[in-house]
């Protein structure tokens, strides 16, 4: 009688124990998505409040049958305040430009460096349409060829077009995104950099030829870098272009979440001018709960 009753209460104390340690289990698998989560939703944010220019998603394009503006892919350009190797110049500025204020020669305390002021008409310089790798303008083709005018490569939001729409501040084309496809003269103009205007500060205007839009005697020397959030299955990447890159081709990714099982993305007019970007993120891990984050962000709020 005595083994008898040791066997039960020794039964039912391992179903007490096997309970409390798949509770323990579940815990901290939950734990572990919800940490994963809000880092890769961190990245994100970063990334969308320290950037000039929203590349992907486009804005929402009247004129075709899907939507470009909830994307499950999000580009910006590089932080312009970012310095990896610590070498005094941000990672963005391709040239190691600076605006020589006093035009004396030399960088200054306090004078800016010039950072995506002289991109090509490939802006990316990655020797594709749009940023290479990405359906830019969500229609389900990477890097399409294109039966408009114009270089395949200079077509940087995959519309059919190249070079239709220069950065002037306005939709030249149409379709609810600003200045995102320049040529070589980014302002169309038939001027160096801004027409009348010392852009360089060197005391002369407009010289050289009209493709060097910063004025400093080189021309297409400093494109856009972009960082880019996009799916590989189900694992969410993070692409960096590296450090000192050779081109926009020059870049690494990295696995920042697993067992995504949705990313989207959404562009949203915001007020006086500015763009919100909203960002859903859910990770679905085998056996536990999934954990779902959604984030609003102003683009370039953090500069």
């Amino acid at each position: 009688m005595a083994v008898t009753l040791a066997a039960i209460l020794l039964l039912g104390l391992s179903d007490v124990v096997g309970t409390a340690l798949r509770a323990e289990q579940e815990s901290r698998l939950q734990n572990d998505t919800l940490q994963q989560a809000r880092f890769a939703m961190q990245q994100m944010v970063n990334a969308v409040s320290k950037t000039r220019r929203l590349m992907i998603p486009l804005g929402e394009n009247p004129a075709t049958a899907w939507k470009e503006s909830e994307r499950n892919v999000l580009a910006v350009t590089l932080d312009p305040t970012l310095d990896r190797d610590k070498d005094g110049w941000a990672d963005a500025n391709n040239d190691k430009d600076y605006l020589d204020v006093n035009n004396n020669g030399s960088r200054d305390a306090g004078e800016p460096e010039r950072i995506d002021e002289d991109p090509g008409g490939d802006v990316t310089n990655d020797a594709a349409p749009g940023i290479v790798g990405i359906d830019d303008d969500g229609d389900g083709v990477v890097d399409e060829q294109h039966t408009g005018g114009g270089p395949l490569n200079e077509d940087d939001d995959e519309d059919g077009v190249a070079n239709e729409d220069g950065w002037d501040g306005l939709d030249n084309d149409a379709d609810n995104s600003l200045d995102e496809d320049p040529e070589k003269d980014m302002t169309g103009d038939g001027l160096p950099g801004k027409g009348l205007v010392d852009d360089d500060l060197d005391g002369t205007i407009d010289e050289g030829d009209k493709n060097d839009d910063d004025e400093d005697g080189v021309v297409d020397e400093d494109w856009l870098d972009p960082v880019v959030y996009y799916l590989n299955g189900t694992t969410l990447m993070e692409r960096m272009p590296n450090i000192n890159p050779s081109s926009g081709a020059d870049y690494t990714a990295y696995p920042i979440a697993e067992n995504v099982s949705q990313f989207l993305v959404r562009r949203i007019p915001g007020n006086n001018g500015s763009t919100l970007v909203e960002i859903t993120l859910t990770l679905s891990p085998p056996n536990a709960r999934p954990v779902t984050l959604t984030t609003r962000v102003n683009v370039g709020s953090g500069l």
